[in-house]
Order: structure tokens, then sequence, then C-alpha cells
């Protein structure tokens, strides 16, 4: 019997897991859904609107340090229906403040609301002293040398795919899953469960942008 010398090793796939938590939330599934990723021992990052943040800010506190945490305006709402530049940079740093607040953190992370953004972004989330941008389904935005710039991912909607449809995607680009906070945890337990496998590594967003981007028990520094 002939055995190769050679095997090609199999690329892993490179998951980021993403939560919007803007709506439809409480702290029994805040807790549910920390306990799911620590059982699974796995990163993942979370955008939460300032306003449930300030509402609820133990969600905010009860995710473990391999989470980042995130910010998505203060009250959910599409930059583009503001017209005002002076008051969408008020919506993104009163998110901003709100989610740093809540946590005792200093988020430098942020998803704008149904991904709708303008050429203002940019200068936006500078003032906003923000440094990762995850607003889009084909880009993330990380600053660097002082601009912004443009790397490619995959974004999915973790509801609508399987984790036979997550295996089977290609391996060249970063994966990431969306979720929201009308997802029940029992259904993302399982596709975790499902999609884990020596061949899959679960990243946060600081380690897919090589940036600090949630600096926990510092505040507003």
């Amino acid at each position: 019997m002939l055995i190769p010398t050679y095997i090609q090793p199999i690329s892993p796939h490179y998951f980021l897991l993403t939560f919007s938590i803007h709506e439809n939330v409480d702290q029994t599934w805040c807790d549910n859904l920390a306990s799911t990723i620590k059982k699974h021992n796995i990163k993942a990052t979370i955008f939460f609107s300032g306003e449930i943040a300030e509402n609820f800010p133990e969600c905010v506190k009860t995710f473990p340090s391999n989470v980042d945490i995130g910010s998505q305006t203060y009250h959910y709402v599409s930059l583009l229906s503001i017209p005002d530049y002076t008051l969408q940079l008020k919506e993104i740093q009163q998110g901003k403040q709100a989610v740093d607040n809540a946590g005792n953190l200093n988020s430098k992370l942020f998803k704008a609301p149904y991904g709708t953004t303008d050429d203002d972004i940019y200068s936006l989330l500078t003032r906003s002293n923000i440094l990762a941008d995850f607003s889009y389904n084909n880009q993330y935005n990380k600053y660097y040398d002082g601009q912004f710039i443009k790397f490619q991912l995959k974004s999915y909607n973790g509801t609508n795919n399987t984790a036979e449809f997550f295996h089977n995607l290609p391996t060249n680009d970063p994966i990431v899953i969306n979720f929201d906070s009308s997802t029940p945890v029992n259904y993302i337990d399982n596709l975790i469960s499902k999609i884990k496998s020596k061949n899959t590594i679960f990243l946060d967003a600081s380690e897919l942008t090589g940036l600090r981007l949630t600096i926990r028990n510092e505040g507003m520094a």
C-alpha cells in the first residue's frame, strides 16, 4: 500500500460571532448567552445600543473578558436619517459613553444600525475615539497610521443558515456570523455546537483587527 508523503493541510475557518443587542432583551437572555459562550470557551463580539446599555447595565457586565463590547449609536437609529453632522456625532458619542459607563470599560468598536453610513463615518468615528468599524457585510475598517483602512470579510445572518452552510464556505476571508437579541439562546448554543471542529477558530474583533478594542475597568480613559 502506498502512503502519500505529503497531505495538504485543511485551511481553518475563522469565525467572528457578533450579537446586536438593541431590543427584546432582558438580563436572563444576556446571562444565558454569556453562559453559552463560557461553556464553549469561544470568543465573540457584542454590540449594544446605548439605550439598552443604560437600561440594562448588568447585561454589559455579564460577559467574560474574551468577549469584545462595542456600541451602535444611542437610540439604534440610522445615521443617514439624521441630517446634521453634529447630531450624528452626538448619537455615536452618547451611545459609546452609555456602553462604557455600563460596563466600566473603554470600547473602541462600532457597528452602524442597519449598515447605513456615508463618507462622514470615518470622521465621526475618529472624533469618537473608535478604532474599528463593523458596519458592513463585506468589509471591516480599522484605524491605522492616521486613517481607516478596509479589510475584506464575509458576513451572514446566523439564523438563516445551517452549520453545514458555514462549513462549506471558502476559507480565504474571515466569516462573520450575525445574531441579534431576538434569537433564542438555545438556537445559538446548538449552532455553535455544530460549527465547532478542529478546523474552526473563533475570533473576537480585537484578535481579527490586531487592536485592543475593549479596555476593561478603565471607563472613559
